[in-house]
């Protein structure tokens, strides 16, 4: 799956409308290739440049003496438009699908992986990075809620800035509110190459939710064409290459970084998370207890302002009014998960927030009159 942060927007009215804009096929040999209509560097549905993988799909489809059509879906739920394209029937190969064996699922096979991607530190090429302890001391931008988040705030001594689009963090490391970032490698790549003009150094990174190799998905049994689409990419290794370049993937040795992070001791984990001019500290080595409002949600409660709040601070991580198609952040099953605790909880975990889980701590930045806020609106999208 190609890691982001969010769509900024949808090229097509009509995908973002219904999900997908399928074009029929219009001839037997024609290869249809699912692909998301808005993903530089991986895949564009308009304009002067195309990405990788549709560029790749172009020269497999010239290997096999086929035309290539496209299937346009959007890929943020990327199982969601897998079941509703290729599973079904709707195209033949989707260029993007994790070459982990234990990213399953029924009904497809894959090809030998292409291409390694993974999450990079970004930053000056001044600056020399061998491994986690070199970024100590710095202000690292990260995507609030990302792998590269999570893993800082499980060690000790690192100072992150977060912020919601990947094009935000770099802006930061630009205007020098950052002094290095950590971010998806390829779409941070790509916007050093194009935006930047190469002004920073991108270092790719290893380790666990860190990165892996990427592969071409078929339906199960259309052996014929996987073998074809296999032979195509080992023929192409040289071409996916210069495309890698060309999109400004970064290429160079990963640098290991989950030993490091996975050395500190759990009794003293302990973040320092920067977000939006405030500084909130999460010890995981004490557990408070917050005393939870009894303060029922109701008419006297600004019910707006909770909402928009929500939307603004909590919809990059939660979804827009909490409905996230990842079930542990729908925040709409709340009350059957916490029963008649449901609102203590929430309360605790708002002002404590979560450093297992990338989650900062609010405590600092609102009071309990924004908190009822919040909790009012929580209580209108229960199930």
């Amino acid at each position: 799956m190609t890691i982001r942060g969010t769509i900024k927007r949808c090229v097509l009215a009509v995908a973002c409308a219904a999900g997908a804009l399928m074009a029929p096929a219009t001839a037997a040999e024609a290869l249809r290739v699912c692909a998301d209509p808005d993903n530089l560097p991986f895949s564009k549905a308009e304009g002067p440049e195309r990405g990788l993988y549709v560029e790749l799909a172009e020269m497999v489809g010239k290997r096999l003496g086929s035309q290539v059509e496209y299937v346009w879906w959007l890929t943020y739920n990327q199982r969601r438009a897998l079941r509703n394209t290729i599973l079904q029937d709707g195209c033949d190969a989707y260029f993007a699908l994790p070459a982990d064996a234990e990213y399953k699922l029924r009904g497809l096979q894959r090809s030998k992986a292409f291409i390694d991607v993974s999450y990079a530190v970004v930053a000056p090429p001044t600056f020399n990075f061998s491994g986690l302890p070199d970024l100590k001391g710095k202000r690292i931008a990260v995507l609030h809620g990302s792998p590269p988040n999570i893993m800082l705030a499980r060690a000790d001594g690192f100072t992150t800035v977060s912020f919601r689009e990947q094009d935000e963090a770099l802006d930061a490391l630009a205007k020098g509110e950052a002094d290095v970032a950590l971010l998806w490698g390829p779409s941070a790549g790509y916007e050093n190459l194009k935006r930047f003009q190469g002004r920073w150094r991108v270092t790719p990174v290893s380790g666990d939710g860190m990165g892996g190799q990427m592969a071409v998905a078929v339906r199960r049994g259309k052996d014929e064409l996987a073998l074809g689409i296999d032979r195509a990419l080992a023929e192409l290794a040289p071409e996916i290459a210069k495309l890698a370049d060309k999109y400004g993937f970064p290429r160079s040795k990963p640098v290991q970084l989950a030993r490091a992070a996975a050395a500190e001791p759990p009794a003293l984990v302990q973040a320092r998370t920067v977000r939006m001019g405030f500084v909130a500290t999460a010890d995981a080595s004490k557990t408070v207890t917050v005393a939870a409002t009894s303060k029922p949600a109701g008419d006297k409660v600004d019910l707006a302002a909770g909402q928009s709040r929500f939307n603004d601070i909590c919809s990059h991580c939660h979804g827009t009014n909490g409905a996230s198609p990842v079930s542990e952040r729908d925040l709409r099953r709340l009350k059957a998960r916490y029963k008649d605790v449901w609102r203590e909880t929430a309360i605790t975990t708002i002002k404590n927030g979560r450093s297992d889980a990338g989650m900062p701590a609010w405590k600092t930045t609102y009071g309990d009159k924004e908190i009822e806020e919040l909790l009012a609106f929580l209580s209108t999208i229960q199930r």
